[in-house]
């Protein structure tokens, strides 16, 4: 990041480096999709936005326990263990999808790599503008199967530069900027308030959320 674009975070100015930005004009869902009702029949769906203020009840991580601008190098840190197993694990194991509604560990990796670079825009963009209302994310199905046809090595590379430019963020932020907001327009789903924190609890989350789905212990530490 350049000293001018650090400078404009701090400030509240506009970076003079590209930006990108969730679309605003991206419509929200007017009723559950089809992973969504399936999650809802198997008893899942508790509200991810609470974790920038509860831990975890399914994995029990607590990032809100942690100082906000510590959430950028646990990114970092939580970024190298993906690389880990996706260096270590069988590309068929990768690849599979052991049943409809749950993802493909590759899935998974790139759902958490579009996610650090999501809520990161979300975060520049709330650092920059009062109370923004941003859509869902909510990739389509041909997406999530583009997914799966991901190279290994290019993800991995692409969820640690991710993880990366996050940490670059958060460490150029004020304190005081962490408390400002974002709203989160869900459409059916509902409408919920994050901090910048709570943005940024929720990715490190997603990031240790998402590898114990992948490596298939989620259960063992589930409460």
């Amino acid at each position: 990041m350049t000293r001018g674009a650090q400078d404009s975070l701090v400030l509240g100015r506009r970076p003079a480096y590209p930006r990108r930005v969730t679309n605003p004009g991206v419509q929200t869902p007017r009723e559950p999709d089809a992973f969504e009702i399936l999650r809802r029949d198997r008893g899942e769906g508790w509200q991810w936005h609470r974790i920038q203020a509860e831990p975890c009840p399914q994995c029990g991580d607590n990032p809100s326990a942690l100082p906000a601008v510590s959430l950028g190098p646990l990114a970092v840190e939580r970024a190298a263990a993906w690389r880990a197993f996706l260096d270590e694990a069988d590309d068929a194991y990768l690849r599979h999808i052991p049943e409809p509604g749950v993802f493909s560990p590759l899935q998974y990796a790139a759902h958490v790599r579009d996610i650090l670079r999501v809520y990161t825009d979300r975060i520049v963009l709330g650092a920059e503008r009062d109370v923004p209302t941003v859509p869902i994310f909510q990739p389509p199905q041909e997406v999530w199967e583009e997914y799966n046809q991901s190279g290994v090595d290019e993800l991995a590379a692409d969820l640690e530069a991710q993880a990366r430019r996050l940490e670059d963020v958060g460490a150029n932020l004020e304190p005081s900027a962490w408390s400002r907001i974002v709203v989160n327009d869900r459409g059916v789903y509902g409408v919920y308030t994050f901090t910048l924190a709570g943005l940024a609890c929720n990715a490190v989350h997603e990031a240790h959320h998402h590898l114990l789905d992948a490596k298939g212990s989620l259960d063992a530490t589930s409460q």
